[in-house]
């Protein structure tokens, strides 16, 4: 052996430990780079490219160590470079994928599913239901939660939001299992505005936590079961159950979740909405553990939701997924001039003539108009299945018609308001808003009922002469969305604030769709 090889031999020992040996390019690349579709091309390669170079050290590197502190300065570069290229990175990942956070210490979003250490009967559950990858709203939420920080979180209706605060809850039972405490206890509450959405989320939560041995239960009256780990409830349920119970029953509780959370603070029509804001105070008190955190989700938020968040919450990191309030963008939206009442029955009538693609859901503002639209539908297409839901209608007979719904026996569902938030149908093709909703989140959340997991859906929204005042908002929101309205649509006067209040409070009179001779069973 020569001295070159020798020497050659020398410098490798040396420097073992350092350098990191690629098998390929392609593997050295990899390593380096986040993986997955969004890594954006608009990163600078010549970066990149002075980053590796400076990450392998030569020989002579291995030399210096003995010789010269020299390489303690590179090294620390080196680490300044790195830390600035992934920072850059996560800038890059979030910005694809129009995740916007503000707060302080912000954990970066995760990638692939894999990457969570999820137990593998889970991995197997988002197998079974087709989730493949995070949703923008998982990527940035689950990685907060996991980090105990708390959370206020928004993003397009049908988007993931129900699993973002399912996999933080679900890992926290499951470490709570390796602790000596034999005995479970709820380590989480979940506050929903109304009993559908309520039942909506505990199905969820049994079906993505199915073989984990989870206790969750859906509280329908003032029981709570010993053994219950996850509570699901409305805020009156819950307030009301607490009444038979002492708080030591949430000694254990780390996780306060209030889904749909704007609709907490409206101040609507009804007392019982405009309630919802003392009750939710009323949880506070009695959820009074300084260990308890707290997440908030919705499609939408008012300055009221945001400035209590802000001043009840601790360190709260805000996630907002696309523009703040707007309309999901895989539902292409249209905007209708009908004239006048008769003017929509007629455009509806010659929309269904001309085939549609069902099923669809049919906004109106009463359960009265309900009934008239439901009742004027049924006697011109008698081969159409039509259903009816609104207040009136049982929980039990609501359950029946969303079931045939689901699996495509009734064409078109007509409802209120009831079903305009949270309602989770994959596979609604269309929805028409026959009356103009009063508000914007009004209409997102209506909007929110297609195109939701990633499909794409149709939303029709008719208005009249007598809406024309009322029409900018919904019309702006629709023209944000890449949408075309009419030019006067967005020029029309801004409606005064005491105005918007009155709107929530009580809807627009309207003239009857048609006369009822007698009540109308859906």
């Amino acid at each position: 052996m020569n001295n070159n090889s020798k020497y050659s031999e020398v410098i490798k020992s040396l420097t073992f430990g350092i350098k990191r040996k690629y098998n390929s390019k392609d593997e050295k690349k990899d390593d380096g780079e986040l993986r997955m579709r969004i890594i954006p091309e608009t990163i600078n390669d010549t970066k990149k490219a002075k980053i590796d170079e400076e990450s392998d050290f030569s020989e002579e590197d291995g030399v210096m160590i003995f010789s010269d502190n020299k390489i303690k300065a590179k090294k620390s570069d080196v680490e300044e470079s790195k830390k600035s290229f992934e920072n850059e990175k996560i800038n890059e990942l979030r910005k694809v994928n129009r995740i916007f956070t503000w707060g302080t210490d912000i954990p970066p979003p995760f990638i692939n599913f894999s990457d969570l250490n999820l137990p593998e009967i889970f991995m197997k559950n988002l197998e079974t239901f087709k989730i493949k990858e995070p949703s923008p709203i998982q990527m940035q939420s689950i990685p907060i939660m996991m980090g105990g920080r708390e959370i206020m979180a928004s993003a397009p209706t049908g988007s993931g939001k129900t699993l973002s605060f399912i996999i933080p809850i679900m890992l926290v039972i499951l470490k709570g299992r390796d602790s000596t405490v034999k005995n479970p206890r709820i380590k989480a509450l979940i506050i929903e505005p109304t009993k559908i959405l309520a039942k909506q989320t505990y199905l969820n939560f049994v079906k993505f936590t199915d073989g984990l041995d989870i206790k969750i239960q859906n509280l329908e009256d003032e029981k709570i079961s010993e053994d219950t780990e996850v509570l699901i409830t409305t805020p009156n349920k819950f307030i009301f159950a607490m009444k038979n119970y002492k708080k030591k029953i949430l000694k254990k509780l780390e996780w306060l979740v209030v889904d749909e959370s704007d609709r907490l603070f409206e101040t609507t029509e009804k007392d019982r909405d405009r309630d919802f804001r003392s009750q939710l105070a009323e949880i506070y008190n009695i959820c009074d553990s300084l260990s308890i955190k707290h997440a908030f989700f919705s499609a939408t938020f008012s300055g009221s939701v945001e400035n209590w968040c802000k001043e009840n919450l601790n360190d709260v990191i805000h996630v907002c997924i696309g523009i703040k309030n707007s309309s999901n963008t895989n539902v292409t939206q249209e905007l209708v001039f009908a004239g006048t009442e008769q003017g929509k029955v007629s455009t509806m009538k010659a929309m269904l003539r001309s085939g549609f693609n069902p099923p669809a859901i049919v906004f109106v503002q009463s359960k009265y108009r309900a009934k008239q639209l439901y009742v004027e539908l049924r006697e011109a297409f008698q081969n159409i299945n039509i259903a009816l839901i609104t207040s009136e209608v049982s929980d039990k007979d609501k359950e029946f018609i969303l079931e045939k719904f689901r699996l495509g026996n009734i064409y078109i569902l007509i409802c209120t308001e009831l079903l305009g938030r949270g309602l989770d149908v994959v596979g609604v093709n269309l929805v028409v808003n026959y009356d103009l909703p009063t508000s914007i989140i009004s209409y997102i959340h209506r909007v929110g009922r297609t195109g939701r997991a990633g499909k794409t859906g149709r939303a029709i929204t008719y208005f009249t002469e007598d809406d024309i005042e009322r029409i900018r908002p919904i019309a702006t929101v629709i023209h944000q969305a890449g949408y075309d309205v009419p030019d006067y649509t967005l020029q029309v006067k801004k409606l005064s604030r005491r105005k918007i209040t009155e709107l929530k409070r009580r809807a627009p009179k309207r003239r009857n769709i048609r006369r009822l001779r007698s009540s109308v069973k859906s």
